[in-house]
């Protein structure tokens, strides 16, 4: 796992599947999950400017 600025970054060996991306997005219901083959990321809560 790697943090890139707020991000969370998991790579894999090979390619991750639908039900690893569900399983991340389970973990972190009130956060963007992304998959793009062998990287999952955890990209940070929006934040609002005030």
């Amino acid at each position: 796992m790697a943090h890139l600025d707020d991000a969370l970054v998991l790579q894999a060996a090979g390619d991750f599947d639908l039900d690893d991306l569900n399983l991340v997005r389970h973990q972190f219901p009130h956060r963007r999950v992304t998959i793009d083959g062998d990287t999952i990321t955890i990209w940070p809560r929006h934040r609002e400017n005030r």
